[in-house]
């Protein structure tokens, strides 16, 4: 059977949110579950959401989940429906799942060859396609400059009005020169498709007030414009008073964990205590 997707920094997730016996934790990115396997075996109860329906089909059936297919920025309803409004933890995992980026369907790779869609929630208005045909050539510039940033926005802009239409990522690819361009435009793509900033922002302030006191945030973050939303918002909490800091400097993944996974490379860990 595929892993849908390997945790990363697994040991370091359970050490920051301090797993203890009936403590309830919410994983807010649920995945494959390996980080809900691993804080159930500390005798941890989980309440899982995924926006991706593919991820909770994936995800073992375990006693003390409660899986929901819901984006994070509904975190405070769905907690209120499920009567978890008292939690000791939430987990964060951003990013892509190793299953989303092998699947050709899904569309999120440019390695491999499939349609431009790139939606966590298949439920979604529009497709990486839909933005990609319809963007102004300044709109498309915005877009790689502020989530991609890409250095070379105008010009890749205008190499795509003038390929258009483009409908899948091997057209998208071959329009752009080189494997960082193609990873920065992607990625730039990505995020508008799934409105990932904007959401984080909406869910960082709900899962603060869903935390009992002594309970505990951990965000792992893979690219620096989540990194500084994750570090500026506990950065104002501990300003404010309502807690404080328990990662001065980001946790990053051993060498060993990243000569395992690659993917983890680019991993960091912040974690913020209530007060």
């Amino acid at each position: 059977m595929e892993i849908f997707h390997k945790p990363v920094l697994l040991q370091e997730v359970c050490h920051y949110l301090a797993v203890k016996p009936q403590g309830r934790y919410i994983d807010a990115t649920l995945g494959g579950g390996g980080h809900t396997q691993e804080i159930i075996k500390g005798q941890g109860l989980v309440l899982g959401l995924d926006q991706d329906p593919d991820a909770l089909n994936a995800c073992p059936r375990l006693d003390g989940l409660t899986p929901v297919l819901a984006n994070f920025t509904h975190l405070k309803e769905v907690a209120a429906a499920k009567s978890w409004t008292e939690v000791d933890g939430v987990l964060f995992d951003l990013g892509v799942s190793s299953h989303q980026f092998s699947t050709p369907s899904r569309g999120f790779s440019f390695q491999l060859d499939g349609p431009l869609d790139m939606r966590m929630d298949p439920t979604l208005n529009y497709t990486a396609a839909d933005l990609i045909n319809t963007l102004s050539d300044r709109e498309l510039e915005y877009m790689f400059k502020t989530y991609g940033e890409e250095p070379q926005s105008k010009q890749i802009a205008r190499k795509i009005i003038q390929a258009r239409p483009i409908t899948t990522t091997r057209q998208l690819a071959m329009v752009i020169q080189s494997d960082s361009q193609r990873r920065r435009v992607f990625q730039a793509l990505r995020i508008a498709v799934n409105n990932e900033l904007d959401s984080l922002e909406q869910a960082l302030p709900q899962a603060l007030s869903l935390l009992t006191s002594g309970g505990r945030i951990v965000v792992i973050s893979f690219h620096s414009l989540e990194d500084r939303i994750v570090k500026n918002q506990f950065r104002e909490w501990e300003k404010s008073d309502l807690g404080h800091i328990l990662t001065p400097k980001p946790v990053l993944p051993g060498q060993d964990e990243i000569n395992l996974n690659s993917k983890a490379k680019s991993a960091k860990l912040r974690a913020f205590l209530k007060k």
